[in-house]
């Protein structure tokens, strides 16, 4: 079992650029521990023979169809355009 001090605490602290005052640093450090140790009562369990669980709900989501909706006004926007080409802004190389 990890064991969290009040020297990592101020560690982590200087490390996140966030204050900790000197009278929490060892109640965080317990509760920090805490939830490491939890952590890693987890990784004890066995999940060899476990499927992945994908969704609480015994449902899929519907797919809608990809539709263009551009209101067909291609051509007038590219009329603002200094160059268009083949239906699409043309503009200078960037990369040489």
């Amino acid at each position: 079992m990890s064991q969290i001090t009040k020297e990592d605490i101020k560690k982590i602290s200087r490390l996140a650029r966030i204050e900790v005052p000197e009278d929490r640093q060892e109640f965080l450090a317990s509760q920090i521990g805490n939830v490491i140790n939890w952590v890693e009562q987890l990784n004890e369990v066995n999940t060899d023979n476990v499927k992945p669980f994908i969704n609480v709900h015994d449902m899929s989501l519907r797919l809608n169809q990809d539709e263009i909706s551009d209101g067909n006004i291609s051509a007038d926007i590219l009329k603002n355009a200094k160059n268009a080409k083949y239906g699409y802004f043309s503009v200078p190389k960037v990369i040489e």
